[in-house]
């Protein structure tokens, strides 16, 4: 990416030198008549000058610099669009096309990748801890003070994560729990909805919903989300030809509309019936549009809570079940099977 930026800088130097040092060659190689105010040339040579000169200072450490490359790039996108439009008008000819090449489009991909670069650093940079799911679950608390962890050995925790409370998404999720909330209490669930909003922004909003009084969980770090394995969305996860019309159905015709964007708008949602800490139920969305079928998710999480408990009933706990497994591991590894 260093280098990418030097090269920049020395093609932005010596091409803006030569156009304030030489004004009309640049006309005269194509066969234009010189400009009639060459200040006006001359002055676009010493922005591109100037633009050489922050390349390179940017080249020293191109991530924390990449404010510089995108207003480049930037110019580098609309220039050719600004150029285009006047030559279909007839205002320029498009013989003048030839420094669009060198000067912006060569540049595309390159600064394109640098500033995918720098998100992907400053997202590993700033993402919060990974955390173990029993660690996770014991730092956040309920309205009584008590921790998920604590909560999921006296009953099944159903924990809702939700996208951001902009996405139409995440308002036709809160829907469905609203119209399916007796359903899932039969199955002896408590119902957990996990967010990235500050709290009084969320009563707020699930009041809307008629689910005020249950419980809420404020992740605005994502901490709880990465615990549960929840990653962001790809392209293709957030904005594919599914996810749309997706979105005209649930956002336009089931009226649910959209919002202001709140937390992270690439977080991913998911669906997680746990009990005694451990997961025995989920549905990790695939797409962002992807509907679960939310009653359907806690029956088979709680018929696995019902055989679990049949387990420890004849001393076949999970605390035992780990201790098999890991035996069994290590008598695979001994036995090079």
């Amino acid at each position: 990416m260093s280098r990418v930026l030097l090269a920049a800088a020395a093609y932005n130097v010596l091409w803006g030198s030569w156009v304030v040092l030489a004004p009309g060659r640049a006309f005269a190689w194509i066969g234009l008549e010189p400009p009639r105010y060459p200040e006006i040339w001359q002055c676009l040579g010493m922005v591109v000058g100037v633009y050489g000169v922050g390349y390179a200072l940017a080249a020293r450490a191109p991530y924390r610099h990449w404010p510089i490359v995108l207003v480049g790039l930037l110019g580098k996108v609309l220039g050719p669009i600004g150029f285009v439009w006047a030559a279909a008008r007839g205002r320029l000819p498009w013989e003048a096309g030839w420094t669009i090449v060198t000067n912006d489009l060569v540049w595309w991909v390159p600064f394109a990748l640098l500033l995918r670069g720098a998100a992907r650093e400053h997202r590993l940079r700033n993402a919060p801890p990974v955390l173990p799911l029993d660690m996770a679950l014991s730092l956040y608390h309920d309205r009584d003070g008590t921790d998920l962890l604590t909560a999921s050995r006296e009953r099944p925790q159903y924990l809702v994560f939700l996208r951001h409370f902009g996405c139409t998404f995440c308002r036709e999720a809160l829907g469905d729990l609203r119209g399916i909330r007796e359903q899932l209490e039969r199955t002896g669930a408590r119902l957990v909805l996990v967010h990235m909003s500050e709290e009084a922004e969320a009563r707020a909003f699930f009041a809307g919903y008629g689910l005020e009084d249950a419980t809420q969980i404020s992740d605005p770090d994502r901490v709880l989300y990465r615990a549960f394995a929840l990653r962001r969305g790809r392209p293709s996860q957030l904005f594919g030809w599914t996810v749309w019309k997706r979105g005209w159905q649930a956002g336009v015709r089931q009226g649910h509309g959209i919002g202001w964007l709140r937390g992270d708008a690439a977080q991913m949602p998911g669906a997680f019936m746990v009990w005694q800490g451990r997961i025995v139920g989920q549905f990790v969305h695939d797409t962002a549009a992807d509907r679960p079928d939310y009653v359907t998710l806690a029956e088979e999480g709680a018929d696995c809570v019902g055989f679990q408990e049949d387990l420890e009933d004849a001393g076949v706990g999970f605390a035992f079940q780990d201790r098999l497994r890991r035996a069994l591991a290590g008598s695979t590894r001994r036995g090079g099977g």
